[in-house]
């Protein structure tokens, strides 16, 4: 399924904070609409989701803390309170500090109501052909302590440190046991998940490729971060 992305200029950094406050605001278009639901936040690495409900098509708002972007999931336009709601995300977008808003497309009418917010229309993914080779993975600093690890210069997974019960399989690198010594000992690693952007869909074998290689200078980038920004806390 094709996808959209509302390029915005937003005149205030990202703040997640804005989210509780915003949560309440959607409440009370919801029922001043006649439509009875309160939204739930879950707090994932890396990002948030706002589920709204299943009445009137409405699925659930993704925050990408990390990207910057504001996704619209399980949504379809299907009459006036959609399009309103969908004005209503994009000025709670500009607001948190988003760079993009995205949603998928699912019919022409959908595509022509984004095209006149200005929205792009993004071409679907397409499968990643062949074995992954070590030279073309890089990792580059995303918001706070977000890693962004990239396949021949182009995005494909989004990092998020966490807290781990055991050590991955690999070496363990002096900068990840002195990030693990910040945090009391107790054994760090990442959780993964595919960047918006990807041009690519990643199979199983490619993504764990992706991140073997690209650990031993995750952890080399995460150490830099922590030690300019003085401090290791995780969620």
């Amino acid at each position: 399924m094709p996808w959209v992305e509302v390029e915005l200029k937003p005149n205030f950094e990202w703040s997640e904070e804005a989210l509780n406050d915003w949560s309440h605001a959607l409440t009370a278009f919801l029922t001043d609409k006649g439509v009875e639901l309160r939204p739930k936040a879950r707090v994932l690495p890396g990002y948030q989701v706002l589920s709204i409900g299943e009445q009137e098509n409405m699925g659930a708002i993704v925050l990408s803390s990390s990207e910057r972007l504001v996704l619209l999931e399980g949504w379809s336009l299907n009459g006036p309170l959609e399009q309103e709601f969908a004005y209503f995300t994009l000025r709670f977008a500009r607001e948190m500090g988003a760079v993009a808003l995205c949603t998928a497309l699912s019919s022409d009418a959908e595509e022509d109501f984004w095209l006149k917010m200005g929205g792009i229309v993004r071409p679907d993914p397409v499968p990643l052909a062949g074995k992954i080779s070590r030279r073309k993975v890089d990792v580059l600093p995303l918001g706070k302590l977000s890693l962004l690890v990239r396949y021949d210069g182009q995005p494909a997974l989004c990092l998020e440190p966490i807290a781990c019960n055991a050590h991955a399989p690999g070496p363990v690198s002096l900068a990840q046991r002195r990030l693990e010594k910040m945090f009391g000992g107790r054994p760090l690693g990442f959780a993964s998940r595919v960047a918006v952007h990807c041009p690519w869909e990643i199979s199983k074998s490619q993504w764990d490729d992706l991140l073997a290689f690209s650990r031993l200078k995750s952890f080399e980038l995460l150490h830099k971060m922590v030690w300019e920004e003085g401090s290791l806390s995780l969620p």
